[in-house]
């Protein structure tokens, strides 16, 4: 049997087994056989199946690295474990490599891995040390479970002689136009080195010189880690420490990335000897942990020195305390489940807020459910009491500040916040509150006597989140005043310093977050859970593409699905009509019993557009500029509105308003589509225009005979009135075509302004009260028939109009008469109707 590395699985072979011997090796066995002709073959059998491919773990957001380094012109001294530092370079890359072997029985460590380019050259100057199954994985064999591998980070030595300047570094990374060469990540086999495993070129490594970072602008700023267990060693906690001044490629950065070596003291400055021996305090002899050998010193707080140096050589001393405990009861892998939300904020009135950094503010919350004793396991006695502790003798606002305390945010991908903005995020924006099975608070309104009961009922934790602007305005302040531009969600919309009193900033939408929830005992952190949650843009504008029920506005899409706006104004003068916007959008202007409120709501405010050069103005602008729905004009009077367009015989304005965008709580801005804006007709626009049962071509008029006193044909005569037609307006409102014997044809429109935006009032011809009557007869236009209306004065009431069809017509001729219908814009609405001609006269029988 030998192993098949295809298959990973032992496969029969032709060998005759004779006098065998196996020699171990590092990462399998070479077993030597003599074949039937007597010749020794060998045959090697690894401990685990061959390597197959390479790809970036799962937990890879991305394969971009940096590779920090520092270049020393001359020796440093340095008394660390390390010694001076010699003349030369020192790269490192900024994080470990974690990657998926495949298949997942693969031994990792029988592999030398590397980054080569497309040249299949290595690199100079870039090493990595042996694979390591993943952490939190168990170490007692060479295979990850997983499949997933940790290639840890080197600090590489480099002497200067070595180097044709700096220059012959970095161009192995980038081309001379700063684009970055892709790499893949090579493994050779240790025992067999022509065996070699390529991933796909996917991998850039950006050089950067740290030559300018100065150890002492690192600051701690991570409490997570403040508690440490008795009578074992410890190291410190390099990743707390993050750069606080310089460029914005060091924001973020960690002393962890950057360090070179380290030493450790006991601060006797603050630690007498005789506490030092009580505690039992000890610092290894590398100067690499401490530890405190003594039970004496639980509870209390041990006092150190920090010494640290650069890649760069820059060194300093800091000092750092930490509490030792009896035991560590950090539950560090329960997770409670997820968040992933549209950020639908709403307004959280004082009255109703539980704590007073909700009030007036705009939250979004949601609950976690959860079984609390099930997370927390043994340590659940030890949470319930710590949260008791924290929590008695407080006020709603102190128990909100309670329960923030000892919490962390970490992550903040894509964008890869640092420690110090994701601090400022949770002290700006995220509170909790733990619910029980109702939704009720189980925290906030609840009596001392109550708490033990009250938090033992927990069911659910509930997360608070603020939609602001963190403003700096002499202290800072949340404000919904000013948005924040994306990637960053900063004001500038650049990557900004936490805490930047030049710059604004609110929680990143679209960036996945992890928040570690814990309480505080005697200063120990008990960390009980964590969750994760990404919020995405709100989806809840308040303001809708919809009129709002004043029949002044309609909405539409047009052929390419772009929204249009119809706008019916009234005429200002012989060129131009003014139109209400207030109706256009559901959410600015609130219409009420029958009239509009008098000021625009806030959140018009917050919805802006471009309005492009016009012949008069669009919402007060007549040049290319940005304004809100909130500059609508509030009055009812027609000659206030500032939204005005021309018109020309029938022909008006129309205008596609751009660059449309709703600043959702003025702070997350989110494009809308563009807008065409057509000023209209409600004439025009006639959703009825029609005659009824009578005067269609299946049962035309009839135009009877008039005859002369010597009984010869005269003219066809008939007539039409009101009674004739259906005439009903944009809004399905009815309208008039002519007077009626009590009352004028203005009076009798249900919401059509005949002066202003109804039919002209011309009786002469060809206008005819606005009517513009023509004529067909067989598809060809005629003149055969003449128009009148009853009364034409001004003063008369014009209560129908009689039509005379010239005796040449001949008898049984059908005529098709058209209404241009003109209203005071120009616009028309045509009203086709037919008559025919019999030789019936007038007063035989009943007028149709």
């Amino acid at each position: 049997m030998v192993w098949d590395a295809t298959k990973g699985e032992y496969a029969k072979t032709e060998y005759i087994a004779g006098g065998a011997t196996a020699v171990a090796g590092k990462n399998g066995w070479t077993i030597n056989v003599r074949d039937d002709k007597g010749q020794m073959q060998s045959i090697y059998v690894p401990n685990s199946a061959d390597l197959v491919s390479i790809a970036p773990a799962l937990g890879e957001s991305t394969c971009d690295f940096t590779i920090y380094y520092g270049l020393l012109t001359s020796e440093v001294e340095w008394t660390g474990a390390k010694g001076k530092m010699a003349k030369g370079m020192y790269p490192t890359l900024d994080r470990d490599v974690q990657m998926m072997l495949n298949p997942t029985g693969v031994d990792g460590t029988a592999y030398k891995f590397e980054f080569k380019g497309s040249d299949d050259k290595a690199l100079w100057g870039l090493t990595l040390k042996d694979a390591e199954p993943y952490d939190g994985e168990k170490l007692t064999r060479a295979a990850s479970a997983s499949g997933v591998w940790t290639l840890p980070r080197d600090i590489e030595y480099v002497k200067t002689e070595e180097l044709n300047e700096r220059a012959d570094y970095v161009t192995q990374f980038k081309k001379n136009d700063g684009q970055y060469y892709a790499f893949a990540l090579s493994a050779t086999s240790v025992d067999d080195p022509s065996k070699v495993i390529k991933s796909q070129y996917i991998y850039t490594l950006k050089p950067l010189n740290v030559g300018n970072i100065q150890a002492d602008k690192f600051s701690y700023v991570n409490t997570d880690k403040y508690n440490y267990v008795w009578n074992k060693d410890h190291k410190p906690n390099f990743d707390a420490y993050t750069y606080q001044q310089g460029a914005t490629e060091w924001l973020g950065l960690s002393l962890s990335q950057v360090i070179y070596d380290y030493k450790l003291e006991i601060d006797k400055t603050r630690m007498t000897d005789v506490t030092i021996n009580k505690y039992g305090l000890q610092i290894s002899e590398d100067g690499y942990t401490f530890n405190a050998t003594k039970e004496a010193a639980v509870d209390n707080v041990v006092y150190l020195k920090l010494s640290y140096i650069l890649v760069n050589g820059s060194q300093t001393t800091t000092t750092f305390s930490v509490r030792i405990v009896s035991k560590d009861i950090v539950d560090v892998n329960s997770n409670i489940g997820s968040i992933n939300e549209k950020f639908n904020a709403s307004l959280v009135s004082a009255a109703k807020a539980p704590f007073t950094a909700l009030a007036n503010k705009y939250v979004f919350s949601k609950s976690i459910s959860f079984d609390l004793a099930e997370k927390l396991g043994s340590n659940y006695d030890e949470w319930v009491d710590a949260m008791c502790n924290g929590l008695r003798g407080n006020s709603n606002d102190g128990k909100a500040n309670f329960l923030k305390n000892a919490s962390i945010m970490t992550g903040g991908d894509p964008i890869n916040n640092s420690a110090a903005y994701n601090e400022a995020l949770m002290d700006n924006f995220i509170y909790f509150d733990y619910v029980d099975a109702d939704g009720k608070s189980c925290v906030y309104d609840i009596a001392d006597d109550k708490l033990i009961a009250s938090v033992k009922n927990i069911k659910a934790l509930k997360v608070y989140f603020i939609a602001g602007t963190a403003l700096y305005q002499n202290g800072w302040t949340i404000a919904n005043t000013t948005p924040v531009k994306a990637p960053y969600y900063t004001v500038s919309g650049r990557q900004s310093n936490a805490w930047n009193i030049n710059d604004g900033y609110a929680l990143p939408l679209d960036n996945a977050f992890r928040v570690q929830l814990a309480v505080a005992k005697e200063e120990q952190s008990v960390v009980g859970f964590d969750f994760t949650f990404q919020l995405t843009m709100p989806d809840n504008c308040p303001i809708k593409r919809k009129s709002v029920g004043n029949q002044t506005t309609a909405w539409s899409a047009n052929e390419d699905g772009v929204d249009v706006l119809k706008v019916y104004g009234e005429k200002l003068d012989r060129e131009a009509m003014a139109a209400d916007l207030r109706d256009a959008f559901v959410g600015v202007y609130n219409f009420q019993n029958g009239a509009y409120n008098d000021d625009a709501n806030i959140e018009g405010q917050w919805y802006e557009l471009t309005v492009p050069t016009n012949h008069y103005m669009i919402i007060g602008k007549s040049n290319e500029d940005i304004v809100t729905l909130a500059q609508i004009s509030p009055s009812s009077v027609y000659t206030q509105w500032n939204t005005r367009g021309f018109y020309v015989n029938g022909h008006l304005d129309e205008y596609t308003l751009t660059n449309v965008k709703y600043h959702h709580f003025n702070v997350y801005t989110e494009k809308q589509g563009d807008i065409i804006l057509k000023f209209a007709s409600k004439v025009a626009d006639s959703q009825k225009a029609q005659v009824k049962s009578a005067g269609t071509t299946a049962n035309p008029f009839v135009a009877k005979a008039v005859y002369n006193a010597d009984k010869t044909l005269n003219h066809y005569e008939f007539s039409v009135s009101n009674g004739n037609f259906t005439m009903t307006d944009a809004f399905d409102n009815a309208y008039s075509l002519f007077d009626e014997a009590n009352k004028l044809r203005a009076n009798l429109h249900v919401k059509l302004l005949e002066d202003r935006q109804g039919i002209v009032i011309d009786k002469n011809a060809p206008s005819y009260y606005g009517l513009y009557p023509s004529a067909m007869v067989d598809g060809v236009a005629t003149n055969l028939v003449t128009y009148a209306l009853d009364k034409a004065g001004d003063a008369d009431k014009t209560v129908k109009m009689v039509m005379s069809i010239d005796k040449t017509a001949g008898v049984d001729k059908v005529f098709e008469i058209t209404y241009n219908v003109t209203d005071v814009f120009g616009c028309v609405k045509p009203v086709k109707f037919y008559v025919r001609t019999v030789n019936d006269a007038i007063g035989n029988d009943d007028e149709e």
